[in-house]
């Protein structure tokens, strides 16, 4: 007996929104801004046709910025992430990250993110913003928008004379802000302790772009005292100073660290480890305070007294470590990552009841361009 003809093809279920009136949807189009209503026409080609007036208005920047930025997290614009510089959306790859070294855009990365990034004197991590951003979108809209916090914690080593310094990253989402731990471990021989502090300018390293190794390499006159401390009296020498966890910060960005120096277990040498703790905000905009403080990039308007930084805020010294720890209830280990939702698979998949809240559901208050409560 042959099966096949009771096989019968289904078509898939309409969405409930397409099975609305004309003038219902232009009811609703009604109460969207024009950046909304553009969104909507794009849903499908019976919307695309009804909506054409909305879509023949020509677009001012602001407004097809909106646009990008409603499209980038919708799930239609998986594969893409809106761009600043160029107003306009990218394809991305998930396997995108920092190198620990410079270099051409091989990989298919754009050259107008990789402009903004965070690359020190001496501490060459290169994370872009356009790394930054795709990392909280994918925490934003879900795993196929952005990449995954792994790719942004890279392990390097950078020689500076007398010492090979070992960097490796942590990174983790807490309260929709983006935050980086750099650690910095490296051994100074006793014998070459002098020879290590005369490594200044370019020579020097920086665990932020702000504060140095040592006093006379930073334009902001930072740097980390404990290195530059010598043993009291005159037979103390050029030797470093032992410490445990001593504290320090930036005053200009988002920046807490702590430094011990003790002595290596092995030879005659001085062991010394930084962890540096970074606020990245949000990653929304390249020109959030956080994020330009953390990397500097536009330079000439650094010292403009109108300039956002650490020292008019609320972020007072240590605050930055403590939102860290604070959250941290499980047992670390090198590259720990914690990516505390609000994406959820489960919100992702489910269906919308759009008959009992309908306005609600496709008009969130954010795109009302009236203040009336909708009763639903």
């Amino acid at each position: 007996m042959d099966h096949s003809s009771k096989l019968v093809r289904r078509e898939p279920p309409a969405f409930p929104f397409l099975q609305l009136p004309a003038d219902v949807l232009l009811l609703i189009s009604d109460y969207l801004d024009l950046p909304a209503t553009l969104h909507l026409s794009l849903s499908c080609r019976g919307t695309y046709a009804l909506l054409h007036s909305a879509r023949k208005q020509k677009l001012q920047p602001e407004v097809r910025e909106l646009l990008l930025l409603s499209l980038e997290k919708d799930p239609f614009g998986r594969g893409t992430y809106y761009c600043h510089s160029c107003n306009a959306l990218h394809p991305f790859e998930k396997h995108w990250g920092p190198l620990s070294e410079r270099h051409d855009i091989e990989e298919g990365e754009f050259h107008c993110g990789n402009r903004n990034r965070f690359s020190p004197i001496g501490n060459a991590f290169e994370l872009t913003y356009t790394h930054a951003r795709l990392a909280m979108n994918r925490h934003l809209y879900g795993p196929d928008h952005g990449i995954p916090l792994g790719n942004l914690c890279l392990e390097h080593s950078e020689a500076r004379d007398v010492a090979a310094i070992h960097c490796s990253t942590a990174a983790r989402i807490w309260n929709n802000e983006l935050f980086l731990l750099r650690t910095y471990a490296f051994t100074v021989d006793a014998a070459h302790a002098a020879e290590f502090r005369r490594c200044t300018g370019a020579r020097d390293f920086r665990i932020c772009e702000h504060t140095s190794f040592f006093p006379s390499s930073s334009v902001s006159r930072q740097h980390v005292p404990e290195l530059h401390r010598r043993q009291p009296g005159r037979t103390g020498g050029d030797d470093l100073v032992p410490c445990t966890d001593a504290p320090g910060s930036c005053g200009l960005c988002l920046m807490d660290y702590d430094i011990t120096i003790a002595p290596a277990a092995v030879g005659s040498a001085w062991s010394v480890e930084i962890h540096a703790y970074h606020d990245l905000g949000g990653c929304r905009s390249p020109d959030d305070w956080k994020w330009a403080r953390f990397t500097e990039s536009s330079r000439p308007h650094l010292f403009f007294p109108n300039r956002p930084n650490r020292r008019s805020s609320p972020y007072y010294p240590g605050a930055i470590k403590k939102r860290w720890l604070g959250d941290l209830t499980e047992p670390s280990y090198p590259g720990a990552l914690w990516d505390l939702g609000p994406y959820s698979t489960e919100r992702a998949t489910s269906a919308p009841n759009l008959s009992a809240r309908l306005v609600r559901e496709l008009v969130p208050p954010r795109m009302l361009k009236y203040k009336e409560k909708v009763a639903v």
